[in-house]
């Protein structure tokens, strides 16, 4: 059987998508995937491993990891049996999309967002209808509403706050939103803990929210890779039929719990990363950049017609950034994530120094 013949028996929609990639390039200053900058002390990695080693590596892990849920319940203020856990939050919205796309129904979102939706919602058959933001790249709750209306019970997923814009919808819009709707709703919150407000305190009053959320960021293991969901119990319960067994192995279970257990670390951490950002945003609104745009979420977006010179100059100086310019709506634009202070301060002088003088 040739190659190409046996290419051709793997399903026509998979074929057509293009892979998630980042292409992995050394650099000092890494500002391009919205990482927490700040590792965890060494002493907590030590208590970690201590405990990994005590622990019997080839026994399964337990099949409802109900002490990191009880743990959760108590960061989050909801019941364990709220919650359901995943190998990463995208994993979450995998196992969601599996569960609630509808064959004669759209998945609605928002445009410019994450990438992974469309290569999610598209791989496994479904199709999208697209809602753009607006030209100050802020949720459009208008455009939102009549897609619904058109759509009653099609599924909505949204990004709040936004990757990779930062914009954030508040608690007024999502509450219209809801009300409004007869299908259900993700909300990806992944990024919440540095801005906008937390939709987990719905749950109770609207049965078809669900929010999505991560370690990656706040808690700063993206390495980790553990994501939840939260939700009505009963749909949490339905919906996790569908989920891989062991999904969690017991490495990101023990890790995750030890974390949430230092809370306190990562609300001073958190408080100071929004301190820089706010102080990002109002230096970099200083150069004569076209546009900075506010965000509610751990990175900015900002637009220059001399964006590519940018982009090169800043990568010169060992300083990496992401291009998001091939986004809808998002021509000449570069998402930066906020560093540490150091981090930010090289990265604001770097840009200060290309608009210099010349250019």
């Amino acid at each position: 059987m040739e190659l190409n013949e046996t290419l051709g028996l793997i399903n026509d929609r998979v074929r057509a998508l293009r892979r998630y990639h980042l292409e992995p390039v050394e650099t000092s200053v890494k500002l391009n995937q919205n990482e927490n900058p700040f590792d965890w002390p060494p002493e907590i990695k030590h208590e970690i491993c201590a405990r990994l080693e005590a622990r019997p590596w080839n026994r399964y892990p337990d099949f409802i990891p109900e002490t990191l849920l009880t743990a959760l319940g108590r960061y989050l203020n909801v019941p364990a049996e709220n919650i359901c856990v995943g190998n990463g939050s995208n994993e979450m919205l995998l196992v969601l999309l599996l569960a609630l796309m509808r064959p004669d129904a759209p998945v609605i979102t928002c445009q410019p967002t994450f990438t992974v939706y469309r290569l999610l919602i598209n791989g496994l058959g479904g199709f999208e209808l697209p809602v753009s933001l607006t030209s100050a790249l802020a949720f459009d709750e208008p455009a939102l509403m009549a897609a619904l209306a058109s759509h009653p019970q099609a599924l909505l997923l949204l990004c709040s706050p936004n990757n990779p814009t930062g914009s954030a919808l508040d608690e007024t819009a999502v509450r219209r939103l809801l009300a409004a709707h007869r299908g259900f709703c993700i909300l990806d919150q992944a990024y919440v803990e540095f801005g906008g407000f937390n939709a987990v305190e719905l749950i109770k009053e609207y049965p078809n929210l669900i929010v999505t959320r991560t370690f990656s960021k706040a808690f700063a293991a993206a390495g980790l890779r553990i994501g939840y969901m939260i939700g009505n119990p009963a749909v949490m319960q339905t919906i996790g039929t569908i989920k891989l067994p062991y999904n969690i192995n017991f490495m990101s279970d023990l890790v995750a719990r030890t974390l949430l257990d230092k809370t306190d670390i990562i609300k001073r951490r958190v408080a100071l990363i929004i301190a820089q950002r706010e102080a990002l945003l109002a230096e970099l609104a200083r150069l004569p950049l076209d546009a900075v745009y506010p965000s509610a979420a751990n990175f900015i977006c900002v637009r220059t017609a001399k964006k590519d010179a940018l982009f090169d100059f800043l990568k010169q100086k060992s300083i990496l950034v992401r291009d998001v310019s091939a986004y809808p709506q998002l021509f000449g634009c570069l998402r930066i994530s906020v560093g540490a202070p150091a981090e930010n301060r090289l990265l604001v002088n770097a840009v200060a120094e290309f608009f210099g003088p010349g250019n």
